[in-house]
């Protein structure tokens, strides 16, 4: 019991507002139901050819993450309160005219119209979280918000999957109506959080905090260390996006016709633990600076992943998924953090929304590399690449957390 409370200890005292975009974030994500069944919907309910759906998709996709970028402007501009609420709202009611039309036509519009709203709210719950915590609570927090995001990824699926065969026209309704939950929850209950002028200048004693002048681009030149975080970020993706491209190619050489469940039970294990872990994971790291727990986070990529190289047995790949979902882990909660830490209070809405982007853009090469190589070698000789590339990723992030601590000693002796 005693354990039990020590575990929940750095989750108390924190501030109402993380408390508020967790509950909202499982809402929000629990509610999903449209997005995971686009494909099949669209297929086999409307009936479009399946070259134009993969275009939809793609179209849908891509107009998300546009938005996304746009949207970090406004919230550093306008207010973090006011974007969610106004993209969440419009989103959900796209979403709600889903439900009463099977227009081929009407449906695309609505769809990707919805998608390309809610995309302007997606850098908001941590903006929110950046602004209102600092330090281990600033980690904790965004420890809480990734579990969240993983409890309501776990359940959503499932129950899409049972409106989708039997009550249709609730997966259009479900949608909304969670997003409305998490709209009225962020209304209500969480202030606005955007720093004035005054508040931005009293983080001048903060380096790596401190308000930029001009756009992100410059912003983000002035700070090379974010430069090549984001290159170790993009490697550290190219590696993740192997445990659905490469991964399932694996499972199937060794496993045939059992692959499907098979895969699928690995799947159950990378997201059960991604809704429990983290809790322990943040108990051990909570004094570990973010750029420390990446580079470890690398580690366990290369151990989890490279293992594949060496296993054959169904208990070996759950062992297997068990090291990398926890490196998976210790590098989604700290990369968060560590772009918290070294984003200027100016420009918090566009940095949070140009990351998941990077990221965005190491799964989208990912597979492109991993199949090019797998077509001259073999799938099993990927492990190897894949634990190697691991393995300069981890590196270069040691490298970079002891450029960090540098910087701060030379701040923290001019500040003297």
């Amino acid at each position: 019991m005693k354990g039990f409370k020590r575990l929940l200890q750095p989750y108390k005292n924190l501030p109402m507002s993380v408390y508020v975009i967790f509950f909202a974030s499982i809402i929000n994500n629990l509610g999903n139901f449209v997005t995971p069944f686009l494909t099949l919907f669209l297929t086999y309910s409307i009936g479009m050819n399946v070259e134009v759906v993969g275009i939809i998709v793609a179209v849908n996709s891509f107009v998300g993450l546009l938005a996304s970028a746009h949207g970090g402007k406004l919230i550093d501009v306008i207010g973090r309160k006011k974007i969610f609420i106004i993209f969440r709202t419009t989103s959900a009611i796209a979403i709600l005219l889903c439900a009463f039309t099977r227009n081929p036509f009407i449906l695309t519009v609505l769809l990707i119209l919805s998608n390309f709203l809610g995309g302007y709210s997606l850098p908001v719950y941590s903006t929110i979280i950046t602004d209102i915590t600092e330090g281990e609570q600033r980690n904790t927090a965004f420890s809480l918000q990734y579990m969240a995001l993983n409890i309501g990824f776990s359940v959503g699926p499932l129950l899409a999957a049972f409106l989708y065969n039997n009550f249709l026209t609730w997966l259009f309704l479900g949608d909304c109506i969670t997003t409305f939950i998490s709209v009225i929850l962020v209304g209500i209950f969480i202030p606005e959080t955007m720093p004035d002028k005054q508040e931005i200048s009293s983080l001048k004693h903060n380096e790596l905090e401190k308000a930029e002048e001009g756009t992100l681009i410059q912003a983000l030149f002035k700070r090379p260390t974010l430069l090549l975080f984001s290159f170790i970020i993009i490697i550290y993706f190219i590696v993740f996006s192997q445990f659905n491209f490469g991964l399932s190619l694996q499972i199937g050489e060794i496993f045939e016709k059992k692959s499907a469940p098979i895969f699928g039970s690995l799947m159950t294990v990378n997201a059960v633990m991604c809704s429990i872990i983290p809790m322990f994971l943040t108990a051990l790291t909570g004094k570990v600076k973010a750029s420390l727990s990446i580079a470890i986070g690398g580690i366990l990529y290369a151990v989890g992943f490279g293992m594949i190289f060496f296993i054959h047995s169904y208990a070996s790949f759950v062992l297997s998924a068990m090291i990398w979902t926890m490196g998976e882990i210790l590098i989604a909660t700290s990369t968060n953090v560590y772009i918290a830490d070294h984003t200027p209070a100016s420009h918090r809405g566009r940095f949070n929304s140009i990351f998941p982007i990077i990221r965005k853009l190491g799964f989208m090469v990912g597979p492109l590399i991993a199949g090019v190589y797998v077509k001259y070698t073999s799938i099993r000789n990927l492990w190897l690449f894949i634990g190697g590339l691991s393995i300069i990723g981890a590196i270069m992030m040691y490298k970079l957390y002891l450029i960090d601590n540098k910087i701060q000693e030379i701040s923290s002796m001019e500040s003297i």
